[in-house]
């Protein structure tokens, strides 16, 4: 089911779709909301470090429990992650906090989570480290260290979700 499909910003397009448990409903979701943003069947494949391809466009894809989201370009690189709202991000922080990000709510924890992932879409071609990104919450920036270039990321949020998305 369809649940958000906007035209963000000059050929930017996102979606958001509700899909059932498991891989096969990944897929699926994937394929129909590709029909839905596109107005037609396209092929989706994935280069060999696993991001997704559509030909003459900028993708990115996230899943989570009982969601689907897409982001495309054919302009602009882009990144996308959608994250459903639990505890569970606080036993895993330190996976993924620099030693310099002080963040210690679930909200912030979970945006600063779904923001890494984003920039990690974003610059896939650098093979950033949580390590190799910093994220400014307040003033939505967020830093891929590696390149020293800030990025101003997007929050949308619900009592289910956190997804987060950003183009250059």
């Amino acid at each position: 089911m369809l649940i958000y499909l906007n035209s963000l910003a000059d050929d930017i397009l996102l979606g958001l779709y509700r899909i059932g448990k498991g891989r096969e409903e990944e897929k699926r979701g994937e394929q129909e909301l590709l029909v839905e943003m596109l107005c037609s069947e396209v092929e989706l494949s994935h280069n060999e470090d696993g991001k997704p391809l559509v030909e003459g466009y900028h993708i990115s894809i996230s899943h989570t429990k009982g969601y689907v989201a897409i982001i495309l370009s054919k302009k602009h690189q882009v990144g996308i992650d959608i994250e459903y709202r639990s505890e569970r991000v606080k036993r895993i922080s330190k996976r993924f906090l620099r030693s310099d990000e002080h963040f210690t709510e679930t909200e912030d924890l979970l945006t600063v989570w779904c923001v890494k992932e984003t920039i990690y879409k974003l610059f896939s071609e650098d093979h950033l480290t949580y390590q190799d990104m910093k994220v400014d919450i307040q003033n939505k920036i967020a830093t891929n260290l590696m390149k020293s270039r800030d990025v101003t990321f997007v929050i949308a949020s619900t009592h289910e979700y956190i997804l987060t998305y950003a183009w250059l």
